[in-house]
């Protein structure tokens, strides 16, 4: 992989930069910390769920920005007055000047995932683009994507990873996907929502809160691009208000009085996919792509895998919906567009409680509760939905391919499947 440079020399010395301590090695602090040694600062790594490091003899300390300020490590490090700046931002110096990309970061509380994907198919009509969503870090080309690296989170230390992966490929463009806000480096932001808000760190922080670095960490000349639900100025707001500069309804696309006709795919769901579409469409306007481009690089879009795919597997009617940012709500939205015959199966749950805050159990019993007529096989995935199988008389499995394999044993040609298992993929 391709390094980063180190801090330039000044009189023929390095120039004097902070000794840094990184903390949370588990979300990438080691990562942060060996570039940061790369580019010639000082820097040392820390894990702080299981221990408090000694911080005193450092000057700056880096921290996640969901790490509640009860964290012992973190408390001490106010304590001693330290500077404390977020991963973001030390991602975002580190990488502020190195090589020549056009750099996308793409945020939001939903809709993260299948925008940036979008955006990163669109831009690939004119040239090599890498993207680091929650399926990897791929490269695309004319429209088509290859996966060079798979299972890497969100956090802002693994933007690093995707830019080495850019520079090594010769990639024009990077579409990143980041939790909890941008780290600076982008040349266009992208705020797709703020609905559907939670508590970070410990509960002392909004998400919404956190996800405006966007905006706090921007470099000057930068472009925003936000939902209208944000309530922000930007430079161009997509959404299907008054508000709205631009806006897919699955037929066309429509900006700032320009319609250019839409040609997806037979089997897409087009309101699952509007705000995606209309927030990667806003996105590559400005960066000066025309809307008849736009949907041409959209020309027989089928869908993405995990986000109300539609496929036929032996016979098996199937509806992917399990992906990262899965909620109750998507649930309902998949059982509600199944449609067909035959018996109906749902493999539903999650993969890891950790996964973007997991879950909302409560509300999905509910739906269960509610709808549990209409499924002939329920499957429960995840150790958190397990109690409630007996009552659901519902099987049980602990990951989604199992899941979707125990499914597969009771159907027959032309029954359906729906999946909704909240997993990275």
């Amino acid at each position: 992989m391709h390094r980063l440079p180190r801090i330039p020399e000044s009189n023929g010395s390095p120039e004097v930069a902070p000794r840094s301590a990184v903390l949370d090695t588990i979300h990438g602090a080691g990562l942060i910390a060996d570039r940061m040694r790369e580019a010639g600062i000082e820097a040392e790594a820390f894990e702080v769920y299981h221990n408090v490091p000694d911080l005193s003899g450092f000057d700056l300390v880096v921290a996640p920005i969901h790490l509640s300020p009860r964290n012992p490590a973190h408390r001490e490090a106010i304590r001693l007055k330290k500077k404390v700046i977020s991963h973001h931002r030390a991602v975002g110096d580190l990488l502020a000047g190195v090589g020549d990309l056009r750099a996308f970061e793409v945020t939001g509380t939903r809709g993260k995932t299948t925008t940036a994907l979008i955006l990163a198919q669109i831009l690939s009509t004119r040239g090599t683009v890498t993207s680091h969503t929650t399926r990897g870090i791929e490269v695309w080309r004319e429209g088509k994507s290859e996966v060079a690296v798979s299972g890497l989170s969100i956090t802002p230390a693994n933007v690093i990873r995707a830019f080495e992966a850019a520079l090594e490929t010769g990639a024009t463009d990077l579409v990143c996907e980041v939790s909890l806000g941008g780290t600076g480096l982008a040349d266009f932001g992208v705020l797709t929502s703020f609905a559907g808000d939670y508590k970070v760190a410990g509960g002392s922080l909004w998400a919404s809160t956190a996800k405006l670095q966007m905006v706090t960490l921007s470099k000057g000349g930068s472009k925003l691009i936000a939902g209208e639900d944000v309530g922000i100025s930007a430079d161009l707001t997509f959404g299907p208000g008054p508000r709205g500069q631009v806006w897919c309804d699955g037929r066309e696309i429509r900006a700032e009085g320009e319609r250019v006709t839409l040609d997806l795919g037979e089997g897409l769901d087009p309101e699952s996919y509007a705000e995606a579409i209309s927030g990667a469409a806003a996105a590559a306007l400005v960066a000066g792509l025309s809307l008849t481009e736009i949907a041409s690089a959209l020309e027989g879009f089928e869908g993405l895998g995990g986000r109300m795919k539609s496929v036929e597997e032996d016979g098996i009617s199937v509806l992917d919906n399990s992906n990262s940012g899965l909620r109750a709500t998507g649930v309902e939205a998949a059982m509600d567009r199944i449609g067909g015959g035959g018996r109906v199966a749902l493999v539903v749950g999650e993969e890891a409680e950790t996964v973007c805050e997991g879950m909302e159990i409560p509300a999905l019993i509910e739906i269960l509760v509610r709808r549990r007529r209409e499924v002939d096989i329920l499957i429960l995935v995840g150790d958190r939905l397990a109690p409630h199988a007996s009552s659901l008389s519902a099987f049980t499995a602990s990951d989604l391919n199992s899941g979707l394999s125990l499914a597969k044993t009771g159907l027959v040609k032309g029954d359906r499947l729906i999946s909704c298992v909240k997993c990275f993929r």
